[in-house]
């Protein structure tokens, strides 16, 4: 007989992802245990069992879930009637918020993704590319000149998220500078040489030379 569900299931399951994504964020995916895992979790590993069956099965959600997050939140900010570079502005506060209430898991997101296998690896890394093409698009937008270099708008969009997605690096949120404010300082710097017409490239490359992109974390 299969072993009934609390009614407290999904609660403990998130709890587990949340201080699993302290653990790997700290001491790296490979060097983490199961039983790191489980002491971080205030558990057995026999309890931690019942609700991830494996290490790998808790990365692989927790990345799921994070991008699906960044996804769904995207796209809300997409479909707003506003202008584009109010667009971008929304977009990129929604990113830094994101990035800074769920540190751990962005940096898991950008630095353990290569420990998933071939198959959910390509699953993330596909919802990622959706993640850049929402920028891609709005800088088309903002700057319709820039849609007959497709190598350099290219080039823009992730000089964008290496602007932001390591972050993690140096800023903490709990600082004097808020999220929002690290956004709009971030979009002034971004922009200002962006919409600049010396940008512009001035010969678009072939498509041999256009570079492809693997994920955000590059």
């Amino acid at each position: 007989m299969a072993r009934t569900r609390s009614s407290d299931y999904d609660a403990i399951q998130q709890s587990i992802l949340d201080r699993t994504a302290d653990v790997f964020a700290t001491r790296g995916y490979a060097a983490s245990s199961i039983g790191d895992i489980a002491k971080a979790c205030g558990c057995s590993k026999s309890r931690l069992y019942h609700y991830f069956d494996s290490k790998e099965r808790i990365l692989s959600t927790m990345l799921i879930e994070h991008v699906d997050q960044l996804l769904e939140g995207g796209h809300a900010v997409l479909q707003r009637q506003i202008k584009p570079i109010e667009k971008f502005r929304a977009l990129l506060h929604f990113f830094l918020e994101i990035y800074a209430v769920s540190r751990s898991k962005h940096i898991v997101m950008l630095t353990c993704i290569d420990f998933l296998p071939d198959e959910l690896r390509s699953e993330v890394v596909e919802k990622q590319r959706e993640l850049i093409s929402f920028v891609r698009d709005i800088l088309c937008e903002l700057q319709p000149e820039a849609a007959a270099n497709r190598m350099q708008l290219h080039m823009d969009t992730m000089l964008f998220f290496g602007m932001i997605n390591w972050t993690y690096t140096w800023y903490s949120a709990k600082g004097v500078i808020s999220p929002q404010q690290l956004a709009d300082r971030c979009l002034n710097l971004f922009l200002s040489g962006f919409l600049s017409r010396e940008n512009l490239l001035p010969h678009p490359p072939s498509d041999q030379q256009r570079p492809r992109i693997e994920s955000i974390a590059g």
